[in-house]
């Protein structure tokens, strides 16, 4: 995070959905969240011009233009309390199984360096692509970035259609690049994956969780803002090869200093 000062966050969680033109209404996800945890939730909309209405006790954080979900979802978290120190991301349309969130607070209780965790995610058809290993720079070049139904335990990253996540992690990688525009599943994912992974934070997959996510899809396909897959794929690649050159430069410095 970037400052001097970092806050300390309560044991509250909050649960942010991002609702858009021709996205599915929010109501299946608020309404499965009572079952899907023991202790309350602070529930907020991120209404990127929609004109959401959401139940009472809902806050709505009223955006004037479709920013796109990544900006809309980190402008929701930097709105929330210092009393919530968990958050979970989710589509509007995702369904949580009764007691999944109870699990994934368990399963982040068992890893303390565990910054986002992840349940199965569920479709019509059974178990959906997820998540996977981090992609090397030379596939990841390629287009061959690494997903599947992960097991139990760390893992590269995970799709942000339904997900808990640490707010010190989040704030110590500032949260979803906002310039991804691929939505859940797509490279914004693996990004945040692999910045909370090199930040030292573990992304965990815990299937005993279940989330439902509406037609089996976890990528972001409505209507609004949307950039192609390899868009995504070359930001990535050409982001970290400048890490890469830079490390290198500062190696180089210093073996000339010593």
């Amino acid at each position: 995070m970037k400052g001097d000062i970092v806050p300390v966050y309560g044991g509250q969680t909050a649960v942010v959905t991002v609702t858009r033109s021709g996205q599915p209404d929010p109501g299946r996800l608020l309404g499965s969240l009572a079952a899907a945890c023991a202790c309350p939730l602070r529930a907020v909309v991120a209404d990127t011009a929609a004109a959401a209405r959401a139940p009472e006790g809902v806050e709505v954080v009223r955006l004037v233009e479709d920013v796109g979900r990544p900006a809309a979802v980190n402008r929701a978290v930097a709105g929330l309390p210092d009393s919530v120190g968990w958050v979970v991301i989710a589509e509007p349309g995702a369904c949580w199984a009764p007691g999944s969130l109870d699990v994934l607070l368990r399963a982040a209780a068992r890893h303390p360096r565990a910054g986002l965790v992840g349940p199965r995610l569920l479709g019509a058809a059974g178990a959906v692509p997820s998540g996977g290993e981090l992609p090397t720079m030379l596939a990841a070049a390629r287009g061959r970035v690494p997903v599947g139904v992960p097991g139990e335990g760390p893992v590269g990253w995970l799709s942000t259609a339904a997900v808990l996540m640490r707010r010190s992690a989040w704030d110590s990688v500032d949260g979803l690049d906002p310039r991804y525009l691929g939505g859940p599943g797509d490279m914004g994912d693996v990004d945040l994956g692999e910045r909370l992974v090199r930040a030292g934070w573990l992304v965990v997959h815990e299937p005993a969780a279940n989330a439902y996510v509406e037609g089996g899809e976890t990528s972001w396909n409505g209507h609004g803002i949307l950039e192609p897959h390899a868009d995504g794929l070359r930001r990535y690649v050409h982001d970290r090869g400048r890490v890469s050159a830079r490390a290198l430069l500062a190696l180089t410095g210093r073996l000339r200093r010593g």
